[in-house]
């Protein structure tokens, strides 16, 4: 008896248990359910994107048919298709539009390259050069970009005809690239106020000299002024006056120089008459 006791004693415990069970799988059922199917329209669309990609990748309809360039004028669009690889036919689901900037950034004239896929059937690639500023002696003879960097060496076929920056050499700009680079722009500082200070082609900037001392500036008639440091375009302003004083004299400089430390507004002159004499004077009276 005591066995049947303990029988039914087990069947009236378990039904509450199967009733809050049941309960459970009511009120949880539909998120049960949701859930279940979210999983698996999941996993059809996980399915659906590479069967997808699988097609896209071998599909005519991606068939590479044009390329586009802007931003070109020294770099040719031939160089660069050779440089990129890029071919008709190509399927664009399978190029790399990073590898393929990097792949065309290494003409020299390039300084950007960003490549877009264009669908269904074309590439623009969009293109920013080095916009040649001066020339550098570093060893050999290299193109100074506007941001005073040696991009290049010069080829014949280059064709500029730019101001030439010396006093630099080869192996101070290996040890000290950030360095020279920073004398470059001064140089080309130089240049820039030159041209828009002294206009003309009378006395053409020829060459910059990167010096101990400051900077030395000689024209395309072999006439040289000597800058120094700082002011300089306190010092280029007085160099168009005393060349002004010069001419309505009839007379022509061999030597300017505007580099006297202890009296910055003094300007010393050696004329171009093959004599020895320097005149001098302060440019403020």
């Amino acid at each position: 008896m005591a066995f049947g006791k303990s029988k039914n004693r087990r069947r009236l415990d378990a039904a509450p248990r199967n009733d809050a069970v049941k309960g459970a799988v009511r009120s949880h059922g539909p998120s049960v359910a949701k859930a279940l199917g979210l999983a698996v329209a999941t996993a059809g669309l996980i399915w659906g994107s590479i069967e997808l990609r699988a097609w896209a990748v071998v599909s005519p309809r991606f068939a590479l048919e044009s390329v586009n360039f802007s931003g070109l004028e020294r770099a040719s669009r031939p160089e660069l298709l050779k440089l990129s690889g890029l071919a008709a036919g190509q399927n664009l689901w399978t190029l790399d539009p990073a590898a393929l900037a990097r792949s065309m950034g290494q003409h020299p004239w390039v300084r950007t390259v960003e490549v877009t896929r264009r669908f269904p059937r074309g590439v623009s690639v969009e293109v920013t050069e080095h916009a040649p500023a001066a020339l550098a002696v570093l060893g050999d003879l290299y193109v100074l970009d506007d941001e005073g960097e040696p991009f290049k060496r010069v080829t014949p076929g280059d064709g500029l005809d730019l101001p030439l920056v010396t006093g630099m050499e080869r192996d101070a700009y290996v040890a000290d690239p950030d360095g020279v680079r920073s004398k470059f722009r001064e140089a080309l500082d130089v240049t820039r106020a030159y041209a828009r200070l002294l206009p003309g082609r009378s006395e053409r900037l020829s060459e910059v000299r990167l010096e101990n001392t400051g900077l030395a500036l000689v024209t395309a008639t072999g006439q040289e002024v000597r800058l120094g440091a700082g002011d300089t375009e306190v010092k280029l302003q007085r160099l168009a006056r005393v060349r002004r004083e010069l001419s309505t004299r009839g007379l022509a400089a061999a030597i300017i120089r505007l580099d006297n430390r202890a009296r910055p507004g003094w300007v010393a002159v050696r004329l171009s008459s093959g004599s020895d004499s320097v005149r001098s004077g302060d440019s403020t009276q």
